[in-house]
């Protein structure tokens, strides 16, 4: 089955969702933010996790697409962020890790909480099936999450 071509007959999919994608390569970067802009999202790319802290001030993601290595920079920083946010507001951010590297995989770096880990390159059917579950899973809990904050 190729979802791309599926979801791309279904105009709009992911009309209204918000996605950061923060990747230091370049080619990466563009690649996914063309994809899910044509599947409607709303992208914003980040190239360090610098500027990626420095979108989160202003916009706020359904969802995150992050490389986990950045030269001199640690994902950890992000990650914190995010956690911080989420304690504030109560509604959980997913992150789907990315890295190009099979050396300190997601099993040698427990303490960091993602979603899915994908090592690039990765089948872009599975990289959009992914978004779309994690974003149809999210918004429940967190509608359950309100619904019970309301109680």
């Amino acid at each position: 089955m190729n979802l791309i071509n599926d979801f791309c007959l279904a105009v709009g999919i992911l009309k209204g969702v918000q996605v950061l994608v923060v990747d230091n390569d370049r080619d990466s970067r563009d690649l996914y933010a063309f994809l899910l802009k044509d599947l409607s999202a709303n992208v914003i790319t980040a190239g360090s996790v610098k500027e990626a802290l420095e979108t989160l001030s202003w916009f706020t993601p359904n969802i995150i697409v992050c490389e986990i290595r950045f030269f001199g920079e640690s994902i950890y920083t992000l990650l914190n962020t995010l956690s911080a946010m989420e304690a504030d507001n109560g509604n959980h951010i997913p992150i789907i890790v990315t890295s190009t590297s099979t050396t300190g995989t997601h099993d040698q770096i427990p303490d960091v909480e993602f979603e899915e880990y994908l090592l690039k390159p990765f089948d872009l059917d599975k990289f959009i099936s992914i978004i779309w579950n994690q974003i149809q899973k999210n918004m429940a809990e967190n509608l359950l999450h309100d619904v019970l904050v309301l109680q």
